[in-house]
């Protein structure tokens, strides 16, 4: 008995560094994506970002800069969190997106929303949008909004 007593804390002793990974630690300091956002040049939407990590069906983890409005969008597998590193937007959810079609697969993207709840976000603001939910950045405050988005299947 007392040897099976040890053998399962040996085991439990050593899974903690089974499961450890340390290549797949990401760390990128604030002033390095600053840098690196600041450098690439916009898209014809008004956007630049850098994926933190990589991009998967099931999550992404996102730094954006966005100048310009964009379209409305709905992930309809997908939930986006939202943190907003500096400027800020009038962001719209929820509502119906309009003139909306599918531009990949779960992802729907319009000319706005009619209707939907208006959130003013900005510097140190969170805000989640669950799978499912139209939203959109509908004004810019200042020149940029600059924010970290994650995504993460939730249905």
């Amino acid at each position: 008995m007392r040897t099976v007593r040890c053998l399962i804390t040996a085991i439990v002793l050593s899974i903690p560094s089974l499961a450890q990974d340390v290549a797949k630690v990401v760390y990128v300091s604030a002033k390095q994506m600053d840098i690196d956002l600041h450098k690439l040049a916009l898209n014809n939407i008004g956007e630049s970002e850098i994926n933190l990590i990589e991009r998967t069906p099931e999550h992404a983890a996102i730094l954006l800069r966005r100048t310009l409005p964009g379209k409305a969008e709905v992930h309809e597998h997908q939930a986006d969190v939202w943190y907003v590193i500096d400027g800020g937007c009038d962001f719209v959810t929820g509502g119906s997106v309009i003139h909306g079609a599918p531009s990949g697969p779960g992802e729907i993207r319009g000319a706005s929303i009619a209707g939907g709840d208006e959130h003013h976000i900005a510097k140190g603001d969170f805000i989640r949008v669950p799978a499912g939910v139209p939203h959109w950045v509908k004004k810019i405050e200042g020149k940029e909004i600059v924010y970290i988005v994650v995504k993460y299947a939730e249905k």
